[in-house]
């Protein structure tokens, strides 16, 4: 038993040491999903409620505008 333990150490800690890279990834690139969803609710909802009289395509106006601005500088 321990033999085939000790045959296999090289794998199990290959194995410790990807998941210890990979694990944080998908954690970041699902919290990253998450805010960027909040995100979007949040501006959703502030184009609901405007303060000003605006039409639909108005805001859709302003709306990919600001969008194409933060994907600019985003990068």
């Amino acid at each position: 038993m321990i033999e085939s333990l000790n045959n296999y150490a090289g794998l199990f800690s290959f194995l410790a040491v990807l998941a210890a890279v990979i694990v944080p990834i998908v954690i970041y690139k699902w919290e990253r999903k998450n805010e960027r969803q909040a995100m979007k609710d949040e501006l959703e909802a502030m184009q609901d409620n405007s303060h000003f009289p605006m039409t639909y395509e108005e805001r859709e106006y302003y709306t990919k505008r600001d969008k194409l601005r933060k994907g600019i500088n985003r990068k």
